[in-house]
């Protein structure tokens, strides 16, 4: 599964009632930011965490991508991510809503099985009564979505067929490199309670598999030489003990 992304919403009073207007309206970031808050989440989330829908509502408006009582044009998305090196392309040129078997949506499930984020405007429906842009970031036995207007989970887990019929257009953002990063568990991230409940679930795990006869020879010969007694040898030691064997071993 892909990584989530930074999720923000477009109405958080940190910046919903801002102005995302130009001459002529009275729009604000909240009423019509949901195109700007999906770059600003993949921005956030793959340059730049300082980046808010505050930040991608102005460049909107500074760029000319605002339309006038309406939302965000379609070809605001490219060039604000390319403002930030990230690629973006819109998938076809036409709308597809109420085309659910149309090939495109098993091509994004695709694309997004490779580690590619989806910026979707959807129509009306389960996600809007007009036009709405989500950004997807998976796509298994549900939509997996972040909704910049709603944490409603038939909205953020969405049921593909619905979302299929609802959808209008896509635009496909290339978050490979960052789908793709290691991900390993750090053990100097974790408090040292972390750390000692991580190593009794894991001796548990280990005391229930038996010693291989290959072990087991090398732990006789181990007891034999004096660096250990041969007991519970699925136990962990510390780096102290480690060492004072190790000593011990070459002192034979």
């Amino acid at each position: 599964m892909n990584k989530k992304p930074v999720s923000y919403k477009q109405g958080d009073q940190r910046w919903g009632g801002k102005p995302y207007r130009v001459p002529g309206e009275t729009s604000t970031i909240g009423s019509a930011g949901c195109g700007p808050t999906c770059a600003a989440m993949v921005i956030a989330a793959l340059k730049d965490k300082r980046v808010t829908p505050e930040t991608t509502c102005a460049w909107s408006v500074a760029h000319g991508y605002k339309a006038l009582k309406q939302g965000t044009y379609y070809s605001y998305f490219k060039p604000q991510l390319a403002a930030y090196g990230i690629d973006c392309k819109q998938l076809l040129g036409s709308r597809i809503l109420n085309q659910p078997n149309h090939p495109i949506h098993k091509q994004v499930q695709g694309y997004l099985r490779q580690g590619y984020w989806v910026i979707a405007l959807m129509g009306p429906g389960t996600w809007t009564k007009g036009g709405h842009f989500v950004l997807v970031w998976d796509w298994d036995s549900k939509v997996r979505i972040l909704d910049p207007a709603s944490s409603a989970d038939k909205r953020l887990n969405g049921d593909p067929a619905a979302f299929r019929r609802e959808v209008r257009c896509y635009w496909l953002v290339d978050a490979r490199k960052y789908n793709k990063e290691d991900d390993d568990l750090k053990i100097q991230d974790l408090t040292d309670a972390e750390v000692l409940a991580l190593g009794k679930r894991l001796q548990a795990v280990m005391g229930k598999h038996p010693v291989s006869p290959a072990l087991a020879k090398e732990l006789q010969e181990a007891k034999e030489k004096g660096i250990t007694d041969g007991s519970n040898p699925g136990a962990f030691c510390t780096r102290a003990q480690a060492a004072v064997m190790t000593l011990r071993a070459m002192k034979q």
